[in-house]
């Protein structure tokens, strides 16, 4: 057979527009669907299909994880359209869009369906008739409970002077607090049967200001006076009411038939009735200020896979262009669970390595065009939106981190643009002033982070008659042939042998960064790069100076070899290998520390660069810095007017072992003076950490035993190789959640 699906060819043989549709026919007719993309996961084919991988697996009986194109999957749910109605009826009758049905189907929504036509559908457990036969019975009875008799004339004008929603919400407080079993009598039935899809939401708001601690669905769960059938059935037309009025793409057959299944397992536990799920789930379904919506965001980001997740999806789609940027500026101004720093929604998305790329990539764009289309084509041109879209799309091509500063800095711009800047205080010292990194030409910053950019200048670090290097700058390491070679060269050759490294097999046209070397045009040899960072604001730390050295990441002077560190491929989302660099990842930690003991009133330095083979060990770098001989001006300036009382130096790795299951975080020092600032560590990340349990340990090493009378320690952040921590040490909010650790412990050192 040869066919031809949305592009997918199974042979040479071209096929005809209406030969597709009709193999496409055929294969919905026989309950089997085809795989179009070139590779997806089975989690990606599951959800289309609205259940989870082990119902898919169950259903269909396939296997393989990772799925190609052209494999065909067998019994997938189709249905046909109900007698005398269209598409639309399908659709609504599986808790679909009308979109995502003819997505699913390959299909246009103008498709004329034929007579007994099947169509793909989502998988409903047989249309819910286990969930509606498993409560049906029960739920009429306790329908009728709900029902309203004639009342007295006295309680009928009391009932009727009822309106508003804080009315509604006081009066059912009331009863409820005034007699056992409220739910059920005359007088709480007529309150709440004022309760309608329009003033729903306003109610539950209400009575959450009433009683704060207790939720309207909690109280009807506790009138152990009233039938469990009539409690049950007035929590249902909560739900009911709410999902009527949030209507699609919220209120779906699959999430009702979810919260009935809740409610039957608390009401049926033989103890005391817990509605947190059930409130959580009235929580999603409500309409909620931007507030709340950035709040549940936020709540969410913490998890594992979360983007795809209902406590995610339900307050994202939330957003529309009206409340759009509100949400974003409540969302910057959340810091996660108190522990780390403010991370923007952006970043959040960008991070949750356990959902799919295209999940991620479409969330942060969907962000972008509510934006746009709030503050209109004027400002957010399509120009803009199309470098938008760009550096989104190299973002996620690196296969590395993704990085979100210029797509946040883009949207910044709509967000905040009628916001001035602070204004910063003349008269307060140099240090109120932040320096900010620039992204090109010349910088060491810029040198530090790794990117490529055309035409690469960057300055050495002499520390007076320094000239610029560029890819065309000599070094002194030969080639083979005994010629000297330029920095641009040694640079091709860290790229072309990252690809030879074992943590880089077995990925797809890797995308790999490597810096130019920094070269010292006076002793002619690669040196490390030296940078002062400013304090952005006074703190414990004013005075203060912090030497932190991102392990590895430099070249090395006997060879010209780049020093990545581990490199280890894990399994993203889609399947797919990419490499995880510990360079890159240490550099990453030591961004987020260094602004959080800049917020505290520190100078930082960085040092970053290969240790040994001719690296800083055996050029004693770190003595000569520290002593004002090595560096670039301001370091050098820094180390000669700075008492090493008020100086302290950290080195930060990232652990890799064979044994997967070890988490491996560890605090090494080397003299008797490192040991309290290694203990602090450990006793801080143990605090915020407690999977990882630090450990304590004596090594001999150089970048220790260089700062000499400056208290020092090395960390190994935790194990890399260690899938059930990695999405942890790669995430930001974890990564910023460390680094106040760290901070604590530096300050709790130099303070004490």
């Amino acid at each position: 057979m040869s066919f031809n699906i949305s592009g997918v060819e199974n042979s040479n043989k071209s096929v005809s527009k209406n030969d597709t549709f009709t193999k496409n026919r055929e294969m919905r007719a026989n309950g089997n669907y085809i795989i179009t993309k070139k590779k997806m996961t089975l989690s990606e084919i599951a959800k289309k299909f609205g259940m989870s991988v082990d119902e898919f697996k169950k259903r269909t009986g396939i296997k393989s994880s990772s799925l190609t194109a052209g494999t065909i999957i067998k019994n997938v749910p189709t249905a046909q359209i109900p007698s005398g109605k269209g598409l639309m009826a399908l659709a609504r009758e599986y808790g679909m869009t009308l979109t995502e049905l003819c997505d699913l189907n390959g299909i246009d929504k103008n498709y004329p369906p034929q007579k007994g036509e099947k169509f793909y559908v989502k998988y409903i457990a047989e249309k819910h008739t286990d969930a509606k036969s498993e409560t049906s019975e029960e739920m009429m009875t306790g329908e009728a409970g709900l029902a309203v008799p004639e009342l007295d004339s006295e309680t009928k004008a009391e009932v009727a002077k009822i309106k508003t929603a804080d009315e509604i919400a006081k009066a059912l407080y009331e009863e409820a607090d005034n007699k056992r079993g409220a739910v059920g009598k005359d007088k709480f039935n007529a309150v709440f049967a004022k309760l309608n899809k329009n003033n729903i939401n306003d109610i539950l708001r209400a009575y959450n200001e009433i009683s704060p601690k207790e939720t309207m669905i909690n109280m009807i769960s506790s009138e152990w006076g009233s039938e469990k059938c009539v409690r049950k059935a007035a929590i249902m037309r909560v739900y009911d009411l709410l999902a009527e009025k949030a209507g699609a793409p919220k209120a779906t057959e699959e999430r009702r038939k979810a919260f009935i299944q809740e409610l039957n397992d608390e009401f049926n536990s033989f103890g005391t009735v817990s509605t947190k799920k059930l409130d959580k789930m009235i929580f999603n379904m409500s309409k909620k200020t931007p507030e709340e919506i950035a709040e549940a965001l936020k709540n969410t980001a913490n998890g594992k896979g979360f983007i795809d997740k209902d406590d995610f999806q339900m307050p994202f789609s939330d957003i529309n262009k009206n409340n759009v940027i509100e949400v974003l500026q409540e969302y910057d101004k959340i810091k996660g669970n108190g522990w780390f720093a403010d991370s923007s929604l952006l970043y959040s998305i960008a991070s949750d390595w356990k959902s799919s790329q295209e999940s991620r990539k479409n969330a942060i764009t969907r962000i972008y065009d509510l934006v746009a289309e709030k503050v209109g084509n004027n400002i957010a041109t399509p120009d803009k939106r199309q470098v938008f879209i760009d550096e989104l799309n190299n973002e996620f091509d690196s296969f590395g981190m993704v990085s979100t500063d210029k797509m946040d800095e883009i949207l910044n711009s709509y967000i905040y643009s009628d916001k001035q800047p602070a204004k910063i205080d003349e008269t307060e010292p140099p240090a109120k002033k932040k320096v900010e990194r620039t992204a090109n030409t010349g910088n060491n910053a810029s040198h530090l982070s790794g990117n490529v950019y055309p035409n690469e200048i960057f300055y050495t670090t002499n520390g007076g008659n320094s000239k610029d290097i560029t890819p065309t700058t000599m070094t002194t390491i030969k080639d083979r042939s005994g010629n000297y070679v330029n920095a641009g060269t040694l640079k091709k050759w860290a790229i072309n042998g990252a690809k030879r490294d074992e943590g880089f097999k077995g990925v797809k046209n890797p995308f790999i960064m490597r810096p130019l070397p920094n070269y010292n045009t006076e002793t002619k040899k690669i040196e490390a790069v030296t940078e002062v960072l400013e304090p952005n604001a006074h703190g414990n730390l004013d005075g203060k100076v912090i030497i932190l050295n991102p392990g590895h990441g430099g070249y090395q002077q006997a060879n010209g070899y780049f020093d990545p560190g581990t490199v280890l491929s894990v399994e993203n989302a889609e399947g797919e290998l990419m490499p995880i660099e510990e360079w890159r990842v240490a550099q990453s930690y030591v961004d987020k520390l260094a602004d959080n003991l800049r917020n505290r009133g520190a100078k930082l330095v960085i040092i970053s660069g290969a240790a040994q083979h001719g690296g800083m060990d055996a050029q004693n770098y770190i003595e000569n810095m520290l002593a004002g001989k090595k560096g670039d001006d301001a370091v050098r300036e820094l180390m000669l007017n700075t008492d090493k009382q008020d100086m302290l130096f950290l080195s930060i790795h990232v652990e890799s072992v064979k044994n997967p299951k070890e988490t491996k975080c560890s605090v090494k020092y080397t003299k008797a003076i490192d040991k309290k600032l290694s203990e602090n560590i450990q006793k801080y990340i143990n605090i915020g950490f407690p999977t990882l349990t630090p450990k304590v340990d004596y090594y001999d090493l150089y970048v220790n035993n260089a700062t000499k009378g400056i208290p020092s320690s090395l960390i190994e952040v935790g194990n890399i190789a260690n899938k059930s921590i990695t999405n942890s040490l790669l995430s930001s909010f974890d990564q910023k959640k460390y680094a106040e650790c760290v901070a604590n412990a530096i300050e709790d050192t130099m303070l004490n």
